[in-house]
């Protein structure tokens, strides 16, 4: 297969915002605003600004498990498993912070089965190519963000080869939401069987 990457547009799927609540947003929201304010721009995330509990709000239904990606409150987590993969290789600023504390129904008693990470992406990259890009939006104020295909294809998406340095983890600001990783993490989130979970598409590198 030519070079490629791969983006993802979990971050526009409301399906993966759960209904709970996180010990940073209840005891300091200040710092979980900050927190998701620098990970939304691509930028580090200390780890105190990260939640380390977890648990359902009084709207939340019973969690028979959590998806391996997913939205809390203000940080996104991924299931161990799925933390696997992207813990081999460069994740550049970003991290892979434990969710110490644990995930746990509305009760706040009963565990929700396995263990969980804070992904903060850590990286900005220039790299889309809208121009050569298809079925991406222009934006209404010219200089701002394009927008993706409201159900993305494989391909659609191109980069020029600034994509291909640094780290396999990115934010592009001018693909709005979107989140890149690189051909070898994308290929192997897909191997893992996480492509879907992922919400992962293929880039053409131009």
């Amino acid at each position: 297969m030519s070079e490629h990457v791969w983006f993802s547009d979990a971050r526009q799927q409301t399906s993966l915002i759960m209904r709970v609540d996180t010990d940073i947003s209840v005891n300091d929201e200040d710092k979980a605003i900050e927190g998701q304010k620098l990970n939304q721009k691509g930028k580090p995330v200390p780890a105190e600004l990260c939640p380390t509990m977890i648990w359902g709000d009084d709207t939340a239904p019973h969690f028979v498990r959590m998806p391996d990606l997913f939205y809390a409150t203000s940080q996104w987590i991924v299931s161990s498993p799925a933390a696997d993969v992207p813990r081999q290789y460069d994740l550049g600023g970003g991290a892979l912070y434990p969710v110490s504390g644990g995930v746990f129904e509305k009760d706040r008693a009963t565990r929700v089965p396995g263990n969980y990470f804070c992904w903060t992406f850590g990286n900005a990259k220039s790299a889309f190519l809208p121009e050569q890009s298809e079925n991406v939006s222009p934006p209404e104020v010219p200089g701002l963000w394009w927008d993706m295909a409201w159900k993305p294809k494989d391909d659609e998406v191109a980069v020029s080869r600034n994509a291909l340095d640094g780290p396999d983890v990115w934010l592009d600001a001018m693909l709005f939401k979107s989140i890149f990783v690189s051909g070898p993490l994308g290929d192997a989130l897909e191997q893992a069987g996480l492509a879907k979970a992922f919400h992962l598409y293929r880039c053409r590198v131009v």
